[in-house]
């Protein structure tokens, strides 16, 4: 509230008095109350009084302070000959705030009735009202003051949550608080410093812009950083003049240090407020806003930095590469990217356990840090993933700074009593330029480098290159995924159905094979190397996996009657990534049960080599599911260098022959020969046997002739949609009970 206002309002509270008072001196001609400062704030008559004014002016301090819980009544006789009567008006804490003047005729006043002490009786009254009054309404004032004043504050705050969490730029949100803030109190120059982090963020308004802020820097860390520990408000301290400063600067300022904290409560960096442009001192409303500012700030700092290692997380570096892709000065200026991945982080957890990789993680980051140039940014990514962004360096530069990382691998080796295990890097170069964008894709060809750099025998450097075939390969599978998911999500995937028949007429149950087709956004097929490969390098078989068994027990169930009827078999697919999935064969259980389907319509191919590569959880998922009803196929049987040897821990009904060697078997002895050992050594296990790709009426006879079972191939019948399959299948069974 402004000073008019407050004395406008002052002015009619003070005059509701008047009445009362008149009623109680009826012979007073005019009431005026006085502040401390001499100033008349309220008057009963309508013009001023110069002479009371002038009376009231030259009244000595020491008289009103006499008034104070004084017996008697101030009387005197101003030069007119009217005489004015003046009593102590009280605030808080009976402290005087003001007089009350009482103004007689020179008549009134000389009359022999005349009785001061008497109306001082009368009026004391009257007097304590108008003082509690005039403290009501004082503090009143006070509290709409600091109500405006907080409600500036919590506009601005609101201000700057808004355009904090409207942006996924972490630099940008930090450099809004810092700017904000010291608008918001006028200060000469405003600075984000967080030495860990390497964060260094400031404003300075325009009469600061010649004072060397270095110097101001360095005093902050060394002099009074050190002075925050412990603290956790926002403090107020007196800068003296510092050596190396001019201007405006020289002659020291007051400052506002907010210390913000780390997770684990230590004092991490400071936010300091130098000065005021206007020169008035901070208040403890500025320390209270500038609480809710480093709240903020610690909140985007904790989005934006790894809580281990304290360096910047991905969502940071994503940002500054937005940020430096705009310092590009030209089409030929370059960044660089160098990631980093530790190759075998995952054993040294398995052997030494946990912390021991933790401890692992902390010491390749301080040798990251160790070197790093000032313009170059460090970022742990996720787990044993590291960045590092040179700006405007050349490929040669980033060679030569990670080759001198890995010379230093030497100090990752983790020791723990006799025992000892060498840690190793892969890492992918990548130039980040203008053509690029900034919308990451440069992350995304080092990390393909790094990867290639994995696949051709780790602990190297891989810079990356359009032309590799094997990161092409790797490019193509993450463009992949997004469709892939795509097709989890919704449409894309198509399930087709390939019979398998019997060829000797021993069974008449009708089987097939559930195959999986996909299309991409544009509706073209995608082939099934290009898919499995894509699915299998980022780990998501076991999505498509659930996905396949799910949809294909829906289908079957639409039609369970036909399926009882005819004794129908189905075979799946499951991946060597769903055999490690702890949870499969509980999903299995639950979706046929829920559909009422017989255990036994369904057959589960399982690769060799898969099982082979998961042996134990393998016996344990086949003999799950044989206990459960259903049967098991080993796929690609005879592919393995052990097929035979490791043949009697698996509890399979169904040997798959490798279509390696039927695709030949007209042409090569071989591979005749392995087929034929197969088949016996199935006929022993009492096991059968399924010859996939047979294309020729040839090779039809000849696998007969060895004894193999049964048969799949185009000879018999091309994938059709299963949709198509269950058709026929439903029709087959109402002609039967025709």
């Amino acid at each position: 509230m402004s000073a008019e206002k407050h004395g406008q309002k002052t002015r009619t509270d003070v005059g509701k008095a008047a009445g009362l008072l008149h009623s109680l001196a009826p012979r007073a001609q005019l009431f005026c109350f006085y502040n401390l400062a001499r100033q008349c704030v309220w008057s009963s008559g309508s013009a001023d009084d110069f002479e009371i004014d002038n009376f009231v002016t030259e009244l000595p301090d020491k008289i009103i302070a006499g008034l104070k819980n004084s017996d008697e009544i101030l009387k005197k006789t101003l030069p007119s000959a009217r005489t004015v009567l003046v009593l102590p008006v009280y605030g808080d804490e009976r402290e005087v705030i003001g007089i009350l003047v009482s103004l007689f005729s020179k008549n009134v006043g000389k009359s022999a009735s005349f009785n001061p002490q008497l109306l001082k009786n009368i009026l004391e009254p009257a007097v304590e009202l108008i003082g509690e009054n005039l403290r009501v309404g004082r503090e009143l004032s006070a509290s709409q003051e600091r109500a405006h004043e907080v409600e500036k504050e919590l506009k601005l705050v609101y201000q700057v949550d808004q355009k904090i969490h409207g942006t996924s730029r972490r630099h940008s949100q930090l450099a809004q608080l810092v700017g904000q803030s010291g608008r918001y109190l006028g200060i000469n120059y405003s600075v984000l410093l967080i030495p860990s982090k390497r964060i260094r963020i400031s404003a300075t308004h325009s009469s600061w812009k010649n004072v060397n802020r270095k110097v101001l820097d360095r005093y902050l860390i060394d002099q009074l950083l050190p002075k925050l520990e412990g603290q956790r408000q926002p403090l107020i301290f007196e800068i003296p003049a510092i050596e190396g400063l001019k201007n405006q600067a020289k002659q020291g300022c007051q400052t506002l240090l907010s210390p913000l904290l780390d997770q684990n409560g230590n004092v991490d960096g400071v936010l300091a407020q130098f000065g005021r442009v206007d020169k008035t001192a901070f208040s403890n409303s500025d320390r209270r806003f500038m609480s809710h500012i480093v709240r903020k700030i610690e909140y985007v700092i904790e989005h934006s930095f790894d809580s281990m290692t304290g360096l910047m997380n991905r969502s940071g570096l994503e940002t500054q590469l937005h940020e430096s892709w705009k310092a590009l000065s030209s089409d030929t200026d370059t960044h660089q990217l160098i990631y980093f991945d530790l190759d075998n982080l995952q054993l040294v957890n398995d052997t030494f356990g946990r912390q021991a990789g933790d401890d692992v993680i902390m010491q390749f980051s301080r040798i990251l840090e160790e070197d790093l140039p000032s313009s170059a940014v460090l970022s742990r990514l996720a787990g044993d993933e590291f960045c590092i962004l040179l700006t405007h360096a050349d490929t040669d530069a980033a060679l030569q700074f990670a080759n001198e990382i890995r010379e230093k691998r030497a100090a990752l080796r983790y020791l723990q009593g006799d025992k000892s295990l060498q840690i190793t890097m892969s890492v992918g170069i990548a130039e980040f330029t203008r053509n690029n964008g900034d919308d990451g894709s440069a992350l995304t060809t080092a990390r393909m480098a790094c990867e290639s750099a994995k696949d051709h025998g780790r602990d190297r450097v891989e810079v990356f290159d359009a032309g590799n075939q094997s990161i092409i390969r790797r490019y193509d599978d993450m463009q992949l995924i997004a469709e892939i998911q795509k097709a989890l999500d919704g449409e894309g995937f198509e399930l087709y159905a390939q019979p398998i028949v019997s060829l000797h007429g021993a069974s008449s149950n009708p089987r097939f094979e559930i195959l999986l087709r996909m299309v991409d956004s544009d509706g073209n097929s995608v082939s099934r190397k290009a898919l499995f490969s894509a699915a299998e390098r980022y780990h998501i078989m076991p999505q498509i996996d659930r996905w396949v068994v799910s949809t294909t027990i829906a289908a079957l169930t639409d039609i369970k009657d036909s399926v009882d009827a005819n004794g129908a078999v189905v075979s799946i697919n499951l991946s060597g990534q769903s055999l490690g999935d702890d949870d499969i064969f509980e999903f299995i259980e639950e979706e046929v049960g829920h559909s009422g389907l017989p255990p036994s319509a369904l057959c589960f191919e399982i690769t060799e080599s898969a099982a082979v590569s998961n042996l134990a959880k393998a016996q344990t998922f086949i003999n799950e599911l044989k206990a459960f009803g259903c049967t098991i196929s080993l796929d690609d049987f005879g592919a393995g260098l052990s097929s035979f040897a490791y043949l009697k821990n698996f509890n399979v009904d169904v040997l798959k022959i490798d279509g390696g060697f039927i695709r030949d078997i007209t042409e090569n002895r071989i591979s005749e020969s392995m087929v034929a050992a197969i088949t016996q050594v199935a006929q022993v296990m009492e096991l059968k046997t399924v010859a996939e790709y047979v294309e020729s009426d040839l090779t039809r006879q000849l696998i007969t002739k060895l004894g193999v079972d049964f048969a799949q191939g185009h000879i018999y019948g091309k994938p059709v949609p299963l949709k198509s399959m269950l058709s026929d299948l439903a029709d087959t069974a109402q002609e039967s009970v025709s």
